[in-house]
């Protein structure tokens, strides 16, 4: 997650007036006061006072403002990470406790090649590649990413930001893999589709792997808390963001009882990982998830 903002804290200073000063009462001339000699250069120097008290009392505001503002973004902020936790923890419990008739465990072969040395940012890539394995495709564990999947130096929710196959590209989103997988299937001709459940909560995640569909899923890295996010994007009303500990993994089981999802990890392997906290990751990366099913 990324860090909270700190509080800034500001003071505002006293300022101090100056009047003019009139001359005498009999000095007046139709009931106004004159200014002694050389007043014209005693108001010119008041006047630079009057502005420099002003501009003082506007930053003063700003600041003030600014330091009222942080807390309350990030209050903001934790309100939603906690919101994220809630829905995940309240989600995993029902699910848990279910009786009826949902499926209870359930588990299917997905590789999980590794995206080293290759494509060392290319988890997504390496993702579907695993998956569509699964379905029974023949496939070089780079021909997706060489082959069928869109790069831009500027788009990361239609197309691969940057290169997959350098240490400093980036990622993607649900969109690109689902559209890349969608054009590789029309190409084979396989009676499969793709299909984004982006927004979807995450027991239609769990609904579709009982069905026996691989599902390429966002999450993070080793389920650490989100990092800093670098990047957005607001596409169809929906928010995107790009986090710099982003990872994407093929869920390929589950076991309620025992509270696990089993996961197809092109950096760690053949993974189970706590049920609640991928949950968890899951909505804090936006919900987003491609599955491939039968059409």
């Amino acid at each position: 997650m990324a860090d909270k903002p700190t509080r800034r804290q500001s003071t505002i200073h006293g300022i101090t007036t100056y009047r003019r000063r009139p001359v005498a009462a009999g000095a007046r001339r139709g009931g106004r006061p004159l200014f002694r000699r050389g007043s014209a250069s005693r108001a010119g120097r008041m006047l630079a006072r009057w502005r420099a008290a002003l501009a003082c009392f506007g930053a003063g505001v700003l600041v003030l403002a600014g330091a009222l503002a942080l807390p309350l973004l990030a209050s903001s902020s934790a309100a939603a990470d906690v919101d994220i936790e809630a829905r995940a923890a309240a989600e995993a419990a029902l699910l848990q406790s279910e009786t009826g008739g949902r499926v209870r465990s359930v588990a299917f072969d997905v590789p999980a090649l590794s995206q080293y040395p290759e494509l060392p940012t290319g988890c997504e890539s390496v993702a579907l590649t695993n998956a569509l394995i699964a379905c029974g495709f023949d496939l070089r564990k780079t021909e997706i990413a060489e082959n069928w999947l869109p790069t831009s130096d500027q788009d990361f929710v239609h197309a691969f930001l940057g290169d997959p196959a350098s240490p400093d590209g980036n990622s993607c989103m649900a969109p690109a893999i689902a559209s890349t997988a969608s054009a590789y299937l029309d190409a084979q001709r396989a009676d499969l589709e793709a299909v984004d459940l982006t927004g979807a909560p995450f027991q239609d995640v769990l609904d579709e792997v009982a069905a026996g569909n691989p599902v390429i899923a966002w999450c993070t890295i080793g389920l650490e808390e989100p990092g800093d996010y670098y990047r957005t994007a607001q596409v169809n009303g929906r928010k995107y963001r790009l986090f710099t500990n982003s990872h994407c993994v093929v869920v390929r089981g589950y076991d309620l009882d025992a509270g696990i999802v089993l996961a197809s990890d092109s950096l760690a392997g053949q993974v189970a990982y706590p049920l609640e906290t991928f949950a968890a990751r899951y909505y804090a990366l936006g919900a987003q998830a491609v599955v491939l099913r039968s059409t």
